[in-house]
This record gives C-alpha cells, structure tokens and sequence, in this order.
C-alpha cells in the first residue's frame, strides 16, 4: 500500500511540476516575443538561433562523471541569454532544445531521447528547468538586470543571483522528487546535491559572460561559434580522460569477479560487502564522497587473493599457521596490485587495513584505535558480517541477527563500537542482511 501510495504522490507532483512549468513556459514566450527581447534589447534572430544551436548541442554531449550523474554545458549557453536576450529567452531555448537532444547512454551503445522516454519524465524535465530559469529571471530583474546590457561590475549582483535561485529551485524541485517517489530524507541529500552542482556552474558562468560579451560584437555569432570550439575540444580530451577511467574500473572490476568466480561460496562476495558497506555508512552519516570511495574500496578489497593458492582458499578445514600466513598477506598484495593505478590511491589505505581490529589485533600492521579512519572499520564489518551470513565449505551462513550479536560481542575488540551499534541498530529494524539473486547462490 505505501508503494502505491508512493507512486500515486510522485506521479501527482510530477504533474504538478509539469502544469506549472507548462504555464510559466506559455508566459515567458509571449514576453519573448512581445514585451522584452524584440522591443527592449532588439536582439536579432541570429543571436537566438546560434544559442539555440549551442544549447542544444550542449545537451547532447553530457559528460558521464559517474553513470548516476552527468555534466553538461548547457548552463553556458542560458546564462549567456539571460544577459543578452532576457530569462524568458533563456526558458524559450531550453522549452526547443532539451526535447530535441539526443543523449547517449553511459557505455555510449544506445541512445536517450523523446521517442524513449516516458512523456511525463519529458515534461517534468523541461518544466524544472523552466521553473528554475524563471525563478532566477524574477531576481535578475528585481535586481536591474537589464537584457543586453552586460558592462562590469553592474552586471554581476542580477547575474549572480540569477545562478544561485536558479540552482537552488533546479535542486528544491528534484529534491522533492525523491522525498516523493523513494521517501529520501532531504536533510541527507541537499548538501551533497549543491556541492555536486557547484563546480560546474561555477566554472561555465564566466564562459556564458564571455560568449555573451561576443554575441554583442560585430560579426559576434560567428566568433561565439569559433569560440565554442576550443571548448568543445576540452570536453572531448576530458571525455577520453573519463572513458579510460570508466575501463579501468570496469576491466579490475571483471578481474575481482574472475577472482571470485573461482570460488562458487564467494561468488558475489565482493558486491554484497559493497552493498553493506554503503547502508552502514549511510547510516553513519558519511558523505557521498566517503561512500563512494568505501562503495569501491569494497568491490577491490579481496583482489589480493588472487595470489593466494584455490587448495587454502578452498580448505573446507581448519587453516595451518602457515597457511595463514599466506591468507594473511593477501591485503599487501591488493595494494600491490592496484598501487600503480592513479585512480586507485586513495582506496590503497581501506583495501591494505581492512582487517585491522579496534584493539590491534588484526593484519597486516596491528594498529589499533583511532590510528586508522573510521571508514576501514566499516568496510572490516562489512566484510565480516557477509563472511558470518554467507555459505562457507565448512559451515551454512547465520541470520543476520546472530551476525549482529557476534559484531556485539566483538565490539570494542575486533570492531569499533559505533560501527557495531550502526549495524545492530540496523539488522533489528530489518534493514540488513542478505539478498542473493539466483546467480550469487552456491549450487546445491
């Protein structure tokens, strides 16, 4: 019931989102043409149309920083009509453009547009943006913000706050989007969200002035055209820069599930501690940065096993001291694996500690207490608590509740206490624990 519910509430406001964003399009379009730009600023059509190709082609070409979140340089183009034709032209652009953009999808082997995607998501889309571009026209004007005049330092008050209200009512109308639709405590996602933003807009902004300024010059949309192109040519060095990290990870990802598939009790090992991992410091209140690093520190921290013989990863008894040993430098030999890979550095300290104990009796190093970050500490418990629930050669794997109650007991020695209470806390309100699909089970 409260998953209908839930849908019923997020297709309500995705009307609502999209009726009001019908409206102020409607609005701004009858001022583009007969209030503002063709009467006060005597913009011509070449001006709209080369911001019109640019935005457009801004939208086609996102940069997938993660398959979660891209970045575009569309903002570029709207904030440079905002300061040459007026808000209502930048909603105009975007109203024609974003339905006409064709955007690949992150391994670039199909394509997004409005032939595939649900008319509702379209319009939700298109009236965020008008809605978020129209809030930050209300400012640019109460603040003398004046089309087409762009002169320093007059400018910057109208066009700073336009950046700030138009990012801000983009953020409050999908924030509210996933209160609805997955109950996401805001509190959690709002910083995050801002600051994910940030970069972006705080690096196109100037590049919107400049493209404005050249608008306003002789001959200016073909030099905004040339200008584009060096920017172009960035973004695709930085796209290479982002696909060779994307197969990077992709192709040590496939070596540590190689790895595991060697062994069918720890198939899916890997991407449960993972999983684990990211509800526990969830949980915690960890940043989306920390998650993140932890999510892929937990995917890579076994790769070291690899150089451990399948006869002792295998043994269905009891381990020889010597064997040990072996199973004991296996943390070492991740950090050799992936130390040579830039991208990796940062996870090398997680994936080297990550079966320290809270008292100083774990490998490789035997610190202890606050000598590691609390971020190792949660992944050792995500990793031990899949190790007491999973199937081994020489036992079946417990109830979450029995894990919880081993963590409990070993808190203070073996785990740190605030990860354990995290974890209790979280298997008794049943929001922990195993879920395997049919592949990461062990054939009977």
């Amino acid at each position: 019931m409260q998953t209908v519910t839930r849908r019923s509430l997020t297709t309500w406001y995705m009307v609502l989102i999209s009726a009001l964003g019908m409206v102020i399009s409607f609005h701004s379009v009858w001022r583009f043409f007969f209030v503002n730009a063709f009467v006060e600023s005597k913009a011509n059509s070449t001006t709209f149309i080369v911001l019109l190709l640019l935005s457009w082609l801004c939208y086609c070409l996102p940069l997938y920083i993660r398959d979660d979140c891209t970045v575009d340089l569309s903002f570029i183009s709207i904030l440079a009509s905002v300061l040459t034709l007026g808000p209502e032209a930048a909603v105009l652009i975007s109203l024609i453009s974003y339905p006409l953009s064709v955007v690949p999808t992150p391994d670039g082997k199909e394509h997004i547009h409005v032939f595939n995607t649900a008319p509702i998501k379209t319009l939700f889309n298109i009236s965020n943006r008008s809605i978020s571009y129209a809030v930050g026209g209300v400012a640019y004007y109460l603040l003398g913000g004046t089309p087409g005049v762009i002169s320093l330092p007059g400018i910057l008050p109208p066009a700073v706050l336009y950046i700030v209200l138009s990012m801000a009512a983009n953020v409050v109308v999908i924030l509210f989007y996933y209160k609805f639709s997955q109950d996401m405590d805001l509190s959690s996602v709002v910083v995050p969200m801002i600051l994910g933003l940030l970069p972006s807009i705080a690096l196109s902004s100037p590049i919107g002035y400049f493209l404005a300024m050249l608008l306003g010059m002789e001959n200016g949309a073909w030099l905004a055209l040339l200008f584009m192109l060096p920017l172009l040519l960035a973004r695709y060095s930085f796209k290479l820069y982002l696909d060779g990290q994307r197969q990077q990870f992709s192709i040590i990802k496939a070596f540590a599930a190689a790895l595991e598939a060697k062994d069918t009790y720890t198939l899916g090992h890997s991407s449960r501690v993972a999983a684990y991992t990211v509800q526990i410091a969830t949980e915690m209140g960890l940043s989306e940065r920390r998650i993140r690093r932890l999510s892929d520190a937990a995917l890579f921290h076994d790769i070291g096993k690899i150089g451990v013989p399948d006869s002792i990863l295998q043994k269905p008894g009891a381990l020889t001291p010597e064997e040990r040993a072996v199973i004991q430098r296996h943390p070492q030999t991740g950090v050799d694996i992936l130390g040579n890979l830039d991208s990796y550095q940062e996870l090398l300290p997680l994936i080297l500690h990550h079966h320290e104990f809270y008292d100083g009796g774990g490998y490789p190093d035997g610190t202890r207490g606050d000598e590691i970050p609390l971020d190792t500490y949660i992944l050792g418990a995500a990793d031990a608590f899949d190790a007491i629930t999973s199937d081994r050669p020489y036992r079946s794997g417990r109830s979450p509740q029995a894990a919880a109650a081993i963590l409990q007991a070993e808190s203070g020695k073996q785990f740190h206490p605030k990860v354990v209470a995290a974890v209790a806390a979280m298997v008794e309100r049943g929001e922990l624990g195993p879920r395997r699909t049919p592949e990461e089970t062990p054939p009977c």
